[in-house]
């Protein structure tokens, strides 16, 4: 008995096992989107990837809560790396918000030319339209779980960078800077102090044998804007504190000496004005001797020295040591499905002191250490130990960081600078025509009214006309009180006319209330107001049809009409009252107001008021007035 018990036990188990669903082992592999890597460093980057997981796979052990995971590096083979138009550029942010907005990718590896580079106090209708706003909502917000102290080895400004309204969104990577290669036979520049060559002077400098000078992707929008920055810092100063004034400079009347300055360099250092050449054409002009002098970037040193040629090239800040500053960060996707404890720490480990280390040593990558701590912080210590020349050529580093030299107040989004401002400078570089330039520069600080060559007409020809309206206006209400109780005016409810008009001068002074306004807070009061201007001019028109149709069709004597106006007031009073308590809600509790744009730099920007988060209510009170105007035209109808 107890052994044919134990056969029905064991068959028991064995049918809720086969029945029982088989749960499937998560994927514990952490997918890291990168941008395509440069010609020079391509051979290099699955050494690079295969390198950082192994040696993170040799200290992820330290952490229990990612010791059972991978992580993979890939990035989008169809990226072209020298974008050289709008549509190109356009293409590649799109893929980056397409992956953001899925699950393929657990993090990024992004540009800081892309980070929050959405975000304006005026934002622009074309960011908008061609990618996404509020990029950054797609990020996992880090700021309650990781310790700023934990991240107080990066350096402070690049740090902060990766903060937008005081919310950590991006762990600082690695940095970037543009440097020059040249051959150590070239006695000119071996011998030159940087410091006082000037990239006029240094266009002059050809090696022996070299038929052209400096050798410039010119055909990579990013390369091309870099340069003319570099170069217009030697005549303006864009570096300190006062580079928003000096940034003006570009759109004054003295503007056109530095486009044309840059355009008389640019023709010294390329043939037949080519700007379409590519950073591995540049490159392999280089290395052909076709060129004495390659501008590239310093985390190319490396691939550079290692090279066949390298034991006979050297390395070099740019004129006057101004070079601008890249950086990479990295950020969670907020929609990956794998654990977000995990991702942190994962994020943590790849962005450590550690991990930057290890990177510089094995592939000359620059790491986002604050220098000046090398003497408390072992790991900064160590890279400034074994870097001691690469250090000295950063600390005589006048940096240049792009998005800040375009920030101002009322200064265009970054991301609609970088996809359209290369395409104009090489636009300009071959038609030569300034006034384009002049405009686009000066868009790019500058809303529509604001512009120096726009036709400012005299504050009192806008008043003038409100004025005479709004007297012409109160006239009329005036001689509609003279003559209320005349039979033939007394039908049209006059006090409601008079509402009305109110209504059409609130509208006519309205202009005097929306031009220059320079706060989305003082949207919320306009929203309202226009509201109740609309509302004030509507109600009372169909409270008068309404009370003339009915007169007419009933022909309703004095006690109904007395009757008949209660109705009709009681409805006037809880229709406006409602409109307006529901705008004010609307506006001051749910709508979310922002500055937005019409046009782009190349035209000209327009702000305009707008709102989020409020397409519901906004349909609600379009249909209202809608459903008003109808039934007036219903009612007129009907009484013809």
């Amino acid at each position: 008995m107890k052994y044919f018990s134990k056969i029905i036990s064991l068959s028991t188990l064995l049918v809720l096992s086969v029945g029982a669903p088989i749960e499937q082992e998560k994927d514990k592999t952490v997918k890291i989107l990168t941008d395509k890597p440069d010609s020079i460093t391509a051979d290099k980057w699955n050494d690079y990837c295969i390198s950082m997981k192994n040696f993170f796979t040799t200290t992820k052990n330290e952490n229990p809560i990612i010791r059972d995971y991978d992580i993979d590096f890939s990035y989008n083979k169809d990226e072209i790396y020298d974008k050289k138009s709008t549509n190109e550029y356009e293409s590649y942010i799109n893929n980056i918000i397409r992956e953001l907005k899925s699950n393929t990718y657990d993090m990024m590896i992004l540009d800081d030319k892309f980070l929050f580079a959405d975000n304006a106090f005026v934002s622009s209708d074309y960011v908008d339209t061609s990618f996404s706003r509020d990029i950054h909502n797609e990020y996992l917000e880090l700021t309650n779980d990781v310790n700023k102290e934990t991240l107080s080895f990066h350096d402070n400004k690049i740090l902060n960078d990766g903060y937008y309204n005081n919310h950590l969104y991006a762990l600082p990577f690695e940095k970037d800077f543009d440097v020059i290669y040249y051959r150590k036979d070239n006695a000119n520049l071996s011998s030159a102090d940087m410091t006082n060559v000037s990239w006029d002077a240094l266009a002059e400098m050809k090696g022996e044998g070299a038929p052209n000078t400096i050798s410039v992707a010119s055909g990579n929008d990013d390369e091309l804007l870099n340069l003319f920055l570099e170069y217009t810092n030697e005549k303006i100063n864009l570096t300190d504190k006062d580079k928003e004034s000096n940034y003006a400079k570009l759109y004054n009347d003295n503007s056109k000496d530095i486009y044309n300055a840059f355009s008389t360099f640019t023709s010294k250092i390329t043939e037949n004005n080519n700007f379409e050449v590519t950073q591995d054409n540049a490159y392999k002009s280089f290395i052909g001797k076709s060129s004495a002098v390659y501008k590239g970037k310093a985390s190319q040193y490396r691939a550079i020295f290692d090279s066949q040629n390298g034991n006979n090239i050297m390395m070099k800040l740019p004129p006057k040591n101004v070079s601008v500053i890249s950086k990479k960060y990295l950020v969670i996707n907020k929609n990956s499905l794998l654990d977000k404890k995990v991702l942190i720490e994962v994020a943590l480990k790849l962005t450590s002191r550690e991990m930057q280390l290890y990177k510089a040593e094995q592939f000359g990558k620059f790491p986002t250490f604050d220098l000046n701590q090398r003497g408390s912080d072992p790991s900064i210590k160590t890279y400034a130990e074994k870097n001691f020349e690469l250090l000295n050529l950063m600390n005589r580093i006048i940096p240049l960081h792009l998005k800040d030299v375009f920030s101002s107040k009322f200064s265009a989004p970054f991301m609609e600078i970088r996809a359209l401002l290369p395409q104009d400078l090489r636009n300009y570089l071959k038609s030569k025509k300034d006034e384009d330039l002049f405009n686009v520069f000066e868009n790019t600080q500058k809303l529509l009214m604001d512009k120096s060559k726009v036709i400012h007409i005299p504050t009192y020809f806008l008043y003038a006309p409100i004025f005479i309206f709004t007297v012409f206006a109160l006239t009329v209400i005036a001689t509609i009180i003279k003559y209320r109780n005349y039979p033939c005016l007394k039908i049209f409810s006059p006090g409601f006319c008079i509402l009305s008009i109110l209504g059409l001068i609130m509208n006519i002074i309205s202009p005097i209330f929306t031009l220059g306004m320079n706060d989305p807070k003082m949207c919320k009061f306009n929203y309202t107001y226009d509201t109740l201007y609309t509302d004030l001019t509507l109600f009372p028109m169909v409270a008068v049809t309404y009370r003339l149709y009915t007169i007419y069709r009933s022909k309703a004597r004095d006690n109904k009409i007395k009757n008949l106006n209660t109705r009709i007031y009681i409805f006037f009073i809880i229709g406006m009252i409602s409109m307006v308590v529901y705008s004010a809600i609307c506006s001051f509790f749910i709508h979310n107001y922002y500055f937005l744009s019409y046009g782009t730099i190349d035209t000209y920007r327009q702000p305009v008021c707008k709102y989020t988060d409020s397409r519901v209510f906004e349909f609600i009170e379009r249909r209202v007035n809608e459903l008003i105007i109808n039934y007036q035209l219903m009612v007129i109808s009907d009484s013809i």
